[in-house]
Order: C-alpha cells, then structure tokens, then sequence
C-alpha cells in the first residue's frame, strides 16, 4: 500500500518549434509555450507500456501547440495519437491559459492514446 507517492517533474523546451519528450527524465512535464509548437519529439521510451502527461501553460503571448504531432526519436517517423472519440483536441489559445494532456503507450511509444486531463484552467 501507498502512503505518499511523487513523481519527478521536468521542464520542457520548444527550440524551432520542436519540443524533446524525454521519457529517461521523467513521467510528468511541464511547458511553458514561447513560440509555436509544430512537433514532439518522443526520445528515450522504456520497453513495454509507459504514460506521460504533459502540463502545457500559454506565455504572455498565445501560440499555436501541435498536440497531435508525436515523432519518435529520428524526428520524422510520425507516431499515431488516438483520442477518444477521434477528435484532436486543440490546446486552448489563450495567453495563461493552461491544459493537461496524458499520453498512454502500450507497444513502446509505437502508438500513443490521448487524454485531456483539462482544458483552459487560469
């Protein structure tokens, strides 16, 4: 039985539009948006099922986030994002606005299934 339980928290980057998702560093992300997001780069997934969630808060300035833009480690082989009901959430774009996506895998970050954990909190 669990009587506490914490996970580590790693902050991500956008550098040309990329952000790295470093599966090594951590489970739980968070991101600060600066500029647009156009892709994920997923880097490092453990063998087997894995999930991480992602923290993203829109800057003083709202940008575009590509959430349903997963790349594995190469940068240019897509991984498919299934969402319930096959609809790509968009990422609220407002400026201090935040979202919570979860991101479930069960083939090593083959595929990932998404989650809006919640949309818009200010």
């Amino acid at each position: 039985r669990l009587k506490t339980y914490s996970e580590n928290v790693w902050a991500l980057d956008v550098s040309s539009g990329i952000t790295t998702v470093d599966l090594s560093k951590a489970q739980t992300f968070t991101l600060t948006v600066d500029e647009a997001i156009t892709q994920f780069n997923v880097i490092n997934p453990p063998s087997g099922a894995t999930a991480f969630t992602i923290k993203i808060l829109q800057g003083s300035t709202a940008y575009g986030v590509g959430i349903d833009t997963f790349k594995a480690a190469d940068g240019s082989t897509g991984i498919p994002v299934y969402w319930p009901g096959g609809v790509v959430p968009i990422v609220t774009p407002t400026a201090d606005k935040t979202d919570v996506y979860s991101f479930m895998s069960f083939d090593s970050v083959a595929s990932l299934f998404g989650v809006i954990g919640g949309q818009n909190f200010s």
